[in-house]
């Protein structure tokens, strides 16, 4: 772990492409506009759940929305312009982002008769997957990025021993820090991306809680929860809080 530390990470969840939020890319790119030029060694990581796939989900799909090629085909147009504005990302491993190789084993189908992640996407050469990814964000600061390994991203954090950012889990919206004799360590979990409105998300009208759409950036080791504000129409405002 001798790499040059990253100044600048921007955390993106649970897109659910092209069930994401009409705003997400704007948004996006805004947050993108405002710090990527200070820095000096920026990133990109993505903690999983870029697709929804929802039509080939185990727990069935709403015949109200799209076949799955129309999905695949709808969800790589409104995740695309990404690859434009982030040629380079970092990607977790998620459980809907993995729902074609979940369904090919549970077919008992070989992986090697499938395309990879970026071959679906048509993502650009710098899109890259891993189960997880452990990153420089300070002279002696690591963070560990996973779409999800424990409901309490804290707990995720003190385990690893060492800082931790996590998505998968869309209501929650939060940072905690906690320390040790040895350091200081933050614990975020990012929000999503999502659409609400969507029928792919009915079942969170059955939750009091909702889901809260924003992003995380780390700065100079700092991290920081960046919520997407909206008017009385449900669109993003046009511009971040900060």
């Amino acid at each position: 772990m001798n790499e040059r530390p990253h100044d600048l990470v921007i955390c993106i969840s649970d897109f659910h492409s092209p069930y994401g939020s009409e705003d997400a890319v704007k948004f996006l790119d805004a947050i993108k506009s405002k710090y990527w030029k200070k820095a000096k060694n920026p990133i990109v990581v993505n903690t999983g759940d870029e697709l929804d796939y929802h039509s080939i989900s185990f727990h069935g799909a709403d015949p109200a929305l799209m076949s799955p090629s129309d999905e695949l085909e709808s969800a790589i147009k409104k995740l695309s312009p990404l690859y434009e504005i982030f040629p380079k990302m970092l990607l977790c491993e998620s459980n809907h982002g993995s729902l074609v190789y979940r369904k090919q084993k549970f077919h008992g189908l070989p992986r090697s008769v499938f395309k990879s992640y970026r071959e679906i996407l048509g993502a650009p050469r710098g899109w890259k997957w891993a189960d997880d990814w452990t990153l420089k964000i300070g002279r002696e600061d690591y963070c560990y990025f996973h779409h999800s390994k424990s409901a309490e991203v804290l707990k995720t954090s003190q385990s690893m021993g060492m800082s931790c950012v996590s998505g998968h889990l869309h209501e929650k919206f939060s940072l905690s820090y906690w320390a040790n004799p040895n350091n200081l360590y933050f614990a975020m979990q990012i929000g999503c991306l999502i659409d609400n409105e969507s029928l792919a998300f009915a079942y969170n009208k059955v939750n009091l809680k909702r889901p809260i759409i924003g992003t995380g950036i780390i700065v100079d080791g700092s991290p920081l929860l960046i919520p997407m504000k909206k008017n009385h129409r449900g669109q993003w405002i046009g511009k971040l809080p900060y």
